[in-house]
């Protein structure tokens, strides 16, 4: 299927679109965070505690007069950095993992990578997060390298499964007969061909740790104090419930809003990408 292709089909579809909206705003206020921020994130106003929204702070300010949208523009960065990186640490760990179990097969596939996947699911990513985290020390390097880990199973199982279905198919059978080593054509005629459900398990995958990253931070175990995340003004805003309903109210539409963009991407790039979800 051609990109033109793709890219008609996908437009076809107003909610992929609106996700794709939403995820570009996303990225861009990210990207242009010190431009679009009116305030410095980090500098305290002890003169504007608490203050509700208002014509000066658009959002209201934090328990010591930060300005709230700056702290959530700057938020961005963190949370969506953290779910890119931490998906491309998942696809460089389970993809190739996977690819070599499912090709390769026998007991390297059977009794190594797939035992191991399976230990590694049995925990869910969350907690597998957080054990790593506590482990390495609560930061945004340490969270993103343990939302990454937690993540690989579901590539290990999903390249795996697209290895099994088209090491049987004939374009592969003919490159192996043309005297093609299994690494060439692992990388030339396996790989290509699963990259599109791969694609969108990486889009929903993002998703997925950027409430990892958030519920970390939340915690204490992510982005530290006093650099902005939208998780860390979350549990802040948690303590002032009666007072500042703000400071829970927007981190957590940031949050609500980023997810569901990518989600709805996500949702428009597998009905276009996968034949079967399509019917």
């Amino acid at each position: 299927m051609t990109f033109r292709r793709v890219a008609k089909q996908f437009a076809r579809r107003p909610l992929a679109m609106l996700g794709l909206v939403i995820v570009v705003a996303m990225v861009l206020v990210a990207i242009f965070a010190p431009q679009l921020a009116p305030y410095d994130p980090t500098k305290p106003d002890f003169t504007a505690i608490l203050q509700a929204p208002s014509s000066k702070y658009l959002l209201g300010t934090d328990e010591v007069g930060r300005d709230l949208l700056s702290r959530l523009i700057y938020g961005a960065r963190a949370s969506i950095r953290a779910g890119i990186i931490a998906v491309l640490i998942a696809v460089g760990l389970g993809v190739p993992t996977g690819l070599l179990s499912g090709y390769v097969g026998g007991w390297l596939d059977r009794l190594v990578i797939m035992r191991l996947t399976d230990a590694m699911i049995a925990f869910p990513t969350i907690v597998l997060a957080l054990a790593l985290a506590a482990a390495l020390g609560g930061n945004l390097t340490t969270a993103m390298l343990a939302i990454g880990i937690g993540s690989a199973p579901a590539f290990i199982r999903l390249a795996r499964a697209q290895a099994l279905s088209l090491r049987e198919q004939e374009f592969v059978e003919a490159a192996r007969a043309l005297g093609n080593g299994a690494n060439k054509v692992m990388l030339r005629h396996v790989l290509p061909n699963a990259v599109g459900p791969l694609l969108v398990q990486a889009s929903i995958a993002i998703a997925a740790a950027i409430l990892a990253e958030t519920a970390l931070s939340f915690l204490g175990l992510g982005v530290q104090p006093p650099t902005p995340s939208w998780g860390s003004t979350l549990r802040i805003g948690t303590g002032y419930m009666q007072q500042a309903p703000w400071l829970s109210l927007y981190p957590g539409l940031a949050i609500f809003a980023t997810v569901l963009g990518i989600n709805l991407l996500g949702d428009g790039l597998r009905d276009v990408l996968d034949p079967r979800d399509r019917a």
